[in-house]
């Protein structure tokens, strides 16, 4: 397998290949109108790639030709990838104390806000939540710590915190008793989830290329499945379903099940409810508690 066909495995799409050691960016499966991902491929015959679809740019994984030929690396190269390396992780702690210090400015979510109204939901989840000038404020946590921030506004635009890592990262709508562990990609559809699903503890991961670092680092135990969303336009365009994909290899490697949406226009839970209107609670709980299973402890 050579390196291009490494980096389409991993659903990055490359235009060139060019072996000079420098980071190039090009499109993904997940966000194939912009250049989130990335690769390097060293003189040497082994390269790394990475995806900042998750706002980190750590690697993602590495390849090696076992039949190039090995060239020594100066010291001044190395020096140089040393202080590339250095300038990134200060830009990374710089970033992550910013939005802390944003976060500190927001005021806790009082009023029902307009992109939440606007998809049909209740406040109900939002425990937690912040704004400020009108943004809704969602948290990224990893564990009890903040490490970035996602905004919102009235109609719907989202952004991370720039520079801040989300990798591993989520939101978590919790509940005392919950008896089911179910994760999701985005806010709204974890609120349409947290509030069809009785006794549910809800984990929103912000992505679906975050699902697995997310359900790898907490690991639950007990009754888990993930609500993916289900992005048949995307599959209808490119032969591939990412929503489906992604929730699919993370549910594999804990143990769970996967639940998607069907039969509607829209490609997630909170698209579900809108479309289905009254009763949609009920027929949103029965089919993903008919799709989750059980993990023990890993």
């Amino acid at each position: 397998m050579n390196f291009e066909q490494a980096l389409r495995i991993a659903g990055l799409m490359p235009r060139e290949i060019v072996a000079d050691g420098k980071i190039r960016r090009c499109p993904t499966e997940t966000t194939p109108k912009k250049r989130n991902g990335w690769y390097a491929l060293h003189l040497d015959g082994h390269g790394t790639w990475g995806d900042w679809t998750s706002g980190s740019g750590q690697a993602l994984g590495t390849w090696k030709d076992d039949n190039a030929t090995q060239q020594a690396v100066s010291p001044e190269v190395v020096a140089k990838m040393q202080a590339q390396r250095d300038r990134e992780r200060q830009y990374r702690i710089q970033s992550v104390r910013s939005a802390r210090a944003f976060w500190n400015k927001c005021h806790p979510l009082s009023l029902p806000h307009s992109y939440i109204v606007n998809k049909g939901l209740l406040p109900l989840g939002c425990a937690g939540v912040r704004t400020h000038d009108g943004l809704l404020v969602i948290p990224v946590m990893l564990g009890d710590s903040l490490i970035s921030i996602q905004t919102i506004t009235h109609d719907g635009v989202k952004k991370f915190w720039p520079g801040a890592p989300v990798k591993a990262g989520c939101f978590v709508m919790r509940r005392e008793r919950a008896v089911i562990t179910i994760f999701v990609e985005g806010f709204a559809t974890g609120l349409a989830v947290y509030q069809s699903v009785r006794n549910s503890t809800v984990i929103v991961a912000f992505d679906a290329g975050n699902l697995m670092p997310v359900a790898d680092r907490i690991r639950p135990k007990g009754s888990v499945v993930f609500a993916a969303d289900n992005d048949h336009a995307t599959q209808l365009k490119r032969g591939m379903n990412p929503g489906i994909e992604k929730a699919t290899n993370a549910a594999e490697l804990i143990g769970a099940g996967v639940a998607y949406p069907e039969g509607i226009e829209g490609s997630d839970w909170a698209d579900y409810a809108r479309e289905i209107g009254e009763g949609s609670a009920r027929k949103i709980e029965r089919q993903i508690l008919a799709k989750a299973k059980y993990v023990v402890a890993s």
